[in-house]
């Protein structure tokens, strides 16, 4: 699994330096010369940055998609990879496993 820091709630994230620091509101974070951008959260939720500090943690195992925020501000997932539709994170980790898992559990009748 690797090393990552970790959310109030339990949420893994890797993008930043995975160094299993325990991260909350207000703390530092790489800012990647963003003045704001969200971070996906595979358990459900997502994190706000601006100006590479954690302004907002949702852990409510709701999934977000890049379409639910503005354009102007970036999304990542949980790995540091851009992300920018709903279909970008669908089969991301195909041929790793022994089936396709997606970012997200697939929802019934959900289309890539």
């Amino acid at each position: 699994m690797g090393m990552y820091d970790c959310l109030p709630e339990g949420s893994q994230v890797k993008l930043w330096d995975c160094e299993l620091k325990h991260l909350k509101l207000g703390d530092a974070v790489p800012s990647f010369g963003l003045p704001k951008y969200f971070v996906l959260l595979r358990e459900g939720g997502y994190i706000l940055v601006e100006d590479g500090i954690i302004t907002i943690i949702k852990e409510n195992k709701k999934y977000y998609y890049p379409e639910d925020f503005p354009p102007s501000a970036p999304c990542f997932d949980k790995y540091g990879n851009r992300v920018s539709t709903k279909a970008d994170l669908r089969g991301m980790f195909e041929g790793l496993g022994v089936r396709e898992d997606s970012y997200y559990p697939i929802e019934k009748g959900d289309n890539k």
